[in-house]
């Protein structure tokens, strides 16, 4: 957009310059009108100055640094930052005093596990200033806390912020990294919990790469970092056949089925399709593979007429209760079968799935046996209405003959 006024452009460079040049530069641009118009450019210069301030002083206001002075990063000059390392170490002159940390319950360690990770072994061993340094993911003077839902580092933003580099295609060429990690992630069973559900304990790029200590998992530590989250899926895979291979460096444990960024929840179809992309050619583990995924497709069959069964009795007013809760247990002895599919055999699986059969068969035999003590009462009612009916005509009747019979 072009400057409502000449001086308005000229009045930006100028407050780039030393304070002592302006007055010089307006006078060799303007000779003419060196009085008037030098004036009127410092004063323009002054007045986008004070904006400035102005929107950063409100920053700040709102800010967890709201306590904090100007001076107390800036000492009084606004350049005294000259590369993204003094950044990292003048945040460091505060985060690192256990003094002044300890009242915020928050942590004195967080430069030391900074120079740990990627960005910071490439800061600080290579001076690399392109690297991601505190300000570029909590932001300068609009650093808010984790749980505020507009902080950059709240749960919610988190691929957004480690998109701003990670999705740079230009930026990630350099470091041959790919950029569509944060495109995949999005496509996740993970980002589908936290950024459709809005669940805030699922999992982002800093549950499983770190956040100040950001570091990749190499392929031996993959199966760990996934087990702190799912440590029963963990302890169940270190009972498969994969568990040798994995050890072996054949097979990289979740990854190899669940993929890493663009992770796919556990799943029928999904056992179905990652088995064939190693033995596609062996019928035998195909139809291992089969029979593991016939014995969890009969039991979540099942449970899905007996909760239809259980819908449909509870909607005609019976008492459905016991069985709910029934249904509840039923849910839960599939999710451990579904769970159980990462040992790779049958033989683990078959306690669970024999009871779900069983708590399946005792909910529709309730519901069953419900239905016909209903249909009883229903049953039982007619000759009560008829001899209710009847009675009531004999009682018409009667006194009918009675009014007859009356002389009056």
């Amino acid at each position: 957009m072009k400057p409502s006024h000449p001086s308005v452009g000229r009045a930006r460079l100028l407050f780039r310059l030393p304070a002592a040049n302006v007055v010089q530069f307006a006078m060799r641009r303007e000779p003419q009108t060196t009085g008037i118009r030098a004036l009127h450019v410092i004063l323009l210069c002054l007045g986008l100055s004070a904006a400035a301030h102005a929107d950063v002083t409100n920053e700040v206001a709102a800010s967890v640094h709201a306590q904090l002075k100007c001076v107390d990063c800036h000492a009084g000059n606004a350049a005294s930052f000259p590369d993204k390392r003094a950044i990292a170490e003048l945040c460091a002159s505060c985060h690192s005093d256990v003094r002044k940390m300890n009242p915020y319950g928050l942590p004195a360690d967080q430069l030391e596990r900074y120079k740990t990770s990627k960005h910071g072994e490439a800061l600080f061993s290579k001076n690399d200033q392109q690297v991601a340094v505190c300000t570029d993911c909590h932001g300068a003077h609009d650093i808010l806390k984790v749980k505020s839902p507009q902080a950059r580092t709240y749960a919610g933003n988190i691929p957004a912020t480690c998109g701003r580099c990670h999705a740079d295609e230009k930026l990630m060429s350099q470091y041959k990294l790919p950029s569509d990690v944060v495109a995949k992630y999005k496509t996740s069973h993970h980002a589908h919990l936290l950024l459709d559900k809005g669940d805030l304990s699922a999992p982002t790029c800093v549950t499983c790469h770190g956040n100040h200590g950001a570091t990749p998992p190499g392929t031996a530590e993959v199966g760990q970092v996934c087990g702190k989250c799912h440590g029963r899926q963990r302890e169940l895979f270190e009972k498969s056949p994969h568990a040798e291979a994995a050890k072996a460096g054949l097979f990289n444990e979740c990854i190899s089925c669940h993929d890493n960024h663009a992770i796919q929840k556990a799943s029928v179809d999904l056992f179905g399709k990652a088995c064939v992309q190693c033995h596609a050619k062996d019928p035998k583990q195909l139809a291992l593979r089969d029979q593991i995924v016939g014995m969890i497709e009969t039991a979540r069959g099942a449970y899905d007429r007996a909760k239809l069964r259980v819908n449909q009795a509870t909607v005609r007013g019976l008492a459905t209760e016991d069985e709910q809760m029934l249904l509840q247990e039923a849910n839960t002895q599939i999710t451990q079968l579904e769970a159980m599919q990462h040992t790779l055999t049958p033989e683990q699986l078959r306690p669970c799935a024999t009871r779900t059969e069983d708590v399946v068969a005792d909910i529709l035999r309730d519901i069953h046996n419900l239905e016909r003590f209903e249909q009883w009462k229903r049953s039982a009612i007619v000759p009560v209405w008829i001899f209710l009916g009847v009675m009531a005509v004999l009682f018409w009747a009667k006194r009918r003959e009675v009014e007859r019979g009356d002389p009056s």
